[in-house]
Parts: C-alpha cells; sequence; structure tokens
C-alpha cells in the first residue's frame, strides 16, 4: 500500500521531491530537495546535530576549494554531495567609502580587501581606484591595496580613479 501512494506522488508530478544527502561542517544532512534555501540548510543541519546557529554564516564550497557564501534568503539547487561550511559570524564594521557604508567582516582589512567590499556592496568603484582614508584633521592618507587598516566604527576613505586630478 506504501508503495502505492509513492507511484501516485511521482506520477503527479513530485517525484523531483527526494532525499539529498548533504556535508554541513563535516555532518551529513539529508535535505528534501530539489531547492532549499540558506536558512533551510541551516535548520536542518542543527535538528541533525550539527552544533551550529541561524545565525552563523553559510559557504558552499566547491570541489575544487572554493567558498561561495549562501544568504539565508537564497535559494540552491541541491544534489548529493555538496559540501557546506557553516560558521560563527566574526566582528562586522561598518565602514563608509565615497559615501557608501560598506560592511567589512573581522579586525583589519587590507586596501584591495575594502574596495572589494565596497564594489561588491554596490559602491560606483573599480578595483584600480585609489582609496584615501579620511582622517579626522581633514588631511587624507593614500592606503595601498597591501596595506593592512585596522577596522573601527566611523572611518572613512574616498576612492578615485588612478587619472583624477581633483
Amino acid at each position: 500500500m506504501a508503495g502505492e501512494h509513492i507511484d501516485i506522488l511521482e506520477t503527479e508530478g513530485l517525484k523531483h521531491n527526494r532525499l539529498v544527502t548533504v556535508e554541513v561542517n563535516e555532518r551529513p544532512v539529508k535535505l528534501l530537495g530539489p531547492r532549499e534555501t540558506g536558512e533551510q540548510i541551516k535548520i536542518a543541519a542543527i535538528e541533525q546535530g550539527a552544533e551550529i546557529g541561524t545565525d552563523y554564516l553559510l559557504d558552499e564550497v566547491s570541489h575544487d576549494g572554493i567558498h561561495r557564501r549562501i544568504q539565508d534568503h537564497e535559494h540552491i539547487e541541491l544534489h548529493d554531495h555538496m559540501v557546506f561550511l557553516a560558521r560563527r559570524p566574526e566582528h562586522v564594521m561598518v565602514v563608509t567609502v565615497n559615501e557608501q557604508a560598506v560592511k567589512l567582516e573581522g579586525d583589519s582589512a587590507t586596501g584591495l580587501e575594502i574596495k572589494a567590499a565596497a564594489i561588491a556592496q554596490g559602491a560606483a568603484i573599480q578595483i584600480n581606484f585609489v582609496l584615501q582614508e579620511e582622517l579626522p584633521n581633514g588631511t587624507s592618507r593614500v592606503i595601498g591595496d597591501h596595506d593592512r587598516i585596522h577596522l573601527r566604527e566611523h572611518l572613512r576613505f574616498t576612492a578615485i580613479a588612478p587619472d583624477d586630478n581633483s
């Protein structure tokens, strides 16, 4: 009788709903495919014994080791053997780049990391722009791509095109 029920579901077009086993922090997690949100993946992992929280950041880890951040609301096409890494969010600091708020994780960032985060968050700059820290005394100092800045509240930066003579 139970087999007949499954056959009926499959003939009604629900065949795509099947269990998919993924890995979250090296722990197998079973999900009902074909799609789940980042939040649903974290909740299922917690229910299945992963020691993470719903506030954790979730990354999909590709076979070549590249991490891609999965947002809580983002729908993911699932397949067996996907690997996810969930980690506690680091300290988040908000700075300003060209009058736009930019969120940065951690205690420090390089000039290149600041520009890349600003671009990813919609700032109208390019990676080759010159980054300057606006100092409290009204002057500024150039921050090189490899210069590391200790992050703190109220830091302000400007990023200008390298050929801008203003």
